[in-house]
């Protein structure tokens, strides 16, 4: 509630359109709607010394002129409505209210002011959490039938909507993982072929099991297979070393292997071998 309608009138000019108070519960009469109001010290200073004689709303209409909300209300001395409540209206329902509050028949209006405004703080804390939920619903009419069945319908809705998330999510998921596994394949063949031929003794007769080995522990099977010897040896005659490769003919490879394990100081019989495959004795 402000003064002679200053939001509207005033604050675009920006002139000050101080509140003068503000409605936090609206009731639906017989003769009108009416509204509880929660004055500031300078509203209730206006209406207590009849500065204004009544309140004027400020309403939501379509072209149709159909009032679809009451947006404010402003005091004011030429209220837009005919037939309005004035503010001063004699009453005799003091009486009546303070009992109504569990006062005395002969309380104050300040005593009757202190208890409504005792009442009203978890009123308004709720209006203003309704206000909030409808917000967040989509709804207009922040009403606590609206609230409750768009509350209703999003419930309804919303195990389909989960649904889908999930099984977007599960599909994101799956191909994440062929993803990391196709890349870690990768990482894995490059590096157990790589160790082959580099001539690591034992890796390629065990090629696919190193490589599922790389892909659940990459650091480890590199430490294993990088800890393996290389077979590689010098010929007498400086001819080109074997390591550890299916090529060559049986003397050859023989032969290097002789060279190999004399050079070591140890003679396993290579010697016989190579004589009978030279001989051509099987």
């Amino acid at each position: 509630i402000d003064e002679n309608h200053a939001i509207d009138l005033a604050a675009p000019r920006g002139e000050a359109s101080p509140a003068r108070g503000y409605v936090v519960e609206l009731q639906a009469r017989a003769d009108g709607i009416w509204g509880r109001v929660d004055w500031t010290e300078t509203g209730r200073a206006l209406v207590a010394d009849r500065a204004y004689l009544g309140i004027s709303p400020a309403v939501i209409h379509d072209g149709a002129k159909r009032i679809l909300a009451i947006a404010r209300a402003s005091l004011t001395n030429r209220p837009n409505f005919r037939g309005l409540t004035s503010l001063h209206m004699e009453t005799s329902m003091t009486p009546a209210v303070a009992k109504a509050l569990g006062l005395a028949d002969d309380a104050t209006e300040d005593q009757i002011l202190g208890a409504i405004g005792t009442l009203k703080q978890p009123q308004t804390a709720l209006q203003s959490h309704l206000g909030q939920i409808g917000l967040a619903l989509g709804v207009t009419e922040a009403t606590p039938e609206a609230i409750l069945a768009a509350a209703q319908a999003r419930t309804t809705a919303q195990p389909a909507e989960i649904t889908a998330l999930q099984s977007e999510l599960a599909d994101v998921s799956t191909r994440l993982k062929a993803l990391q596994d196709t890349t870690a394949r990768d990482r894995a063949t490059a590096f157990v072929d790589g160790a082959i031929s580099e001539g690591r003794v034992g890796v390629k007769p065990m090629r696919e099991r190193y490589i599922a080995m790389h892909m659940a522990d990459a650091q480890g099977t590199e430490e294993l297979i990088g800890a393996m010897p290389t077979v590689t040896a010098e010929l007498p005659s400086g001819e080109i070393a074997l390591q550890a490769a299916d090529s060559g003919d049986l003397v050859t490879r023989a032969r290097a292997y002789q060279a190999k394990q004399k050079a070591a100081g140890i003679d396993l019989g290579w010697t016989a071998a190579v004589t009978a495959v030279s001989e051509g004795k099987q």
